[in-house]
């Protein structure tokens, strides 16, 4: 979509924003109410990128289509967002989580009867319920284990700051942790993000404890009337733009960013047919990864220490491997005959020593949008945080998707009679927040040698949640533009 973009000279306006994700929209929103003249220029030719979810026959299928260059998780601790929606003049309806974890304690994977399913929440308490079912933690570490946690969630700013690049294992090794209490707490972190918990950050992990926003955190699924799934939560602030006079040019591939002297001036972009459309603009906005941003910059306005933060960050990323799963109902849980009604997230764990094999939610509970009238989305997800050389083939990335399939086939007691189609989805890295927890500190929201340009991104440093962090960045960004251009 292209709203009164001519190509036939360069176009004027006040800020040029690149990423049509929720952090460009939601600088976008802010800066268009306040009167400024603002383009948001992206690749996809829909909002929200790869933090959006991408409608197929009806549903709406989080993990992003992949022009879009942002990541994102698929489930809102929204504190950040709060004031940018307030600021953007928008309304952005979520439904709340009252049921936000289950754990499946899988023998093995997949299972060949029924295992045990454990209620939890994200909270320190929770996470303190459950240490002797889930993490494993005997009676006599009871105490110790609950020192750790209180350590975790208790840290100060300046110790959460510190603690950034550390390890988990390095951490519980200076604190001198015993194995028992050391392995509960790796999967305590499993079950807050993906596998490999000793690449985690003790840090980062200290920040998920702490308060992490601007205000009391809500917790739940977007609930957009129009967009389903996490597109539902750029869609106000998209609605917000063009309502208060900002255009949206979707479709076109941002290949440069312009300077005039030493100050950024706008951007060119290219259309499907390599079309030249050129912004100039008084402030430029990049609303993308840092690994994406960079690749813009003439080469001699990239710093070194900003291009070693890039390359750290991109080496620590994800791929999502997805059983996408259309069901005509919800299926009835075998345990209990009952229809499922649990809207949050599920985990599976496999032996003793816990392995992490993923989950599953339904977000059609959540989110209506997501599916079509009377029908429901089931999303399987396995997230594997790989480094740049590990690269799992298709065979094996398959048979952990089948054998997903097989452990919700002998949970749910109907599962097959509700399916009406099946779709494998795997997101290549960087597609899931692996890089979120990583052991590096990160980037501002401005870079040394480049006056007039912003990040609005996910990548920059921050201690709010893997959403909220673009809402924040977004926020900040479009208030350090306003100053700059007032």
């Amino acid at each position: 979509m292209t709203t009164g973009i001519p190509y036939d000279r360069p176009v004027d306006c006040d800020v040029a924003i690149v990423g049509a994700e929720l952090a460009g929209l939601i600088t976008g929103a802010i800066l268009a109410r306040r009167g400024l003249d603002v383009v948001v220029v992206d690749k996809p030719a829909q909002i929200g990128g790869g933090g959006g979810s991408t409608l197929r026959d009806g549903y709406w299928l989080d993990g992003g289509h992949r022009d879009g260059l942002d990541v994102t998780d698929l489930q809102v601790g929204w504190s950040w967002g709060r004031v940018a929606a307030r600021e953007a003049g928008v309304s952005v309806p979520l439904r709340p989580v009252e049921s936000p974890l289950r754990v499946h304690l899988l023998p093995e994977f997949p299972p060949k009867q029924p295992a045990p399913v454990v209620p939890g929440d994200w909270s320190p308490r929770g996470f303190a319920s459950l240490a002797r079912d889930v993490f494993g933690v005997s009676e006599a570490a009871m105490p110790e284990f609950g020192k750790v946690l209180a350590a975790l969630s208790g840290a100060s700013p300046d110790e959460r700051r510190a603690a950034i690049p550390q390890t988990l294992v390095q951490w519980l090794a200076d604190g001198d942790v015993s194995p028992e209490v050391a392995t509960a707490v790796y999967t305590m972190a499993k079950t807050v993000f993906c596998e490999y918990p000793e690449r985690a950050s003790a840090g980062r992990l200290m920040s998920f404890f702490g308060a992490r926003g601007a205000e009391p955190m809500e917790t739940g699924f977007a609930d957009d009337a129009e967009m389903g799934g996490m597109s539902g939560l750029s869609a106000p602030f998209a609605r917000a733009l063009e309502a208060s006079g900002g255009r949206l040019c979707l479709d076109h591939e941002v290949v440069e960013v312009l300077f005039d002297g030493d100050r950024a001036s706008g951007v060119v972009a290219l259309d499907p047919a390599q079309l030249v459309l050129e912004l100039r603009a008084r402030a430029v906005v990049l609303a993308r990864p840092i690994w994406d941003v960079l690749p813009l910059l003439p080469p001699e306005r990239v710093d070194p220490d900003t291009a070693e933060i890039s390359r750290r960050l991109l080496d620590e990323s994800g791929d999502g491997l997805s059983l996408q799963v259309g069901l005509e109902r919800v299926p009835r849980v075998r345990e209990t005959g009952e229809v499922d009604d649990h809207a949050g997230w599920n985990r599976f764990f496999v032996g003793e020593e816990r392995s992490y094999r993923g989950g599953f939610h339904i977000p059609s509970l959540s989110s209506r949008a997501s599916a079509p009238p009377g029908r429901h989305l089931l999303q399987c997800m396995i997230v594997r945080w790989l480094r740049a050389d590990e690269r799992p083939g298709w065979r094996e990335t398959r048979a952990s998707l089948d054998a997903a399939r097989e452990t919700l086939r002998a949970f749910y007691l109907d599962y097959d009679d509700c399916v009406a189609w099946e779709a494998y989805q795997w997101v290549q890295r960087p597609a899931a927040m692996a890089w979120f927890w990583a052991p590096v500190e990160r980037h501002g929201l401005t870079l040394p040698r480049c006056p007039g340009l912003w990040l609005a991104t996910s990548t920059f440093e921050s201690e709010a949640g893997p959403v909220d962090i673009c809402a924040q960045a977004g926020l900040l960004a479009a208030r350090a533009v306003a100053e700059d251009l007032q």
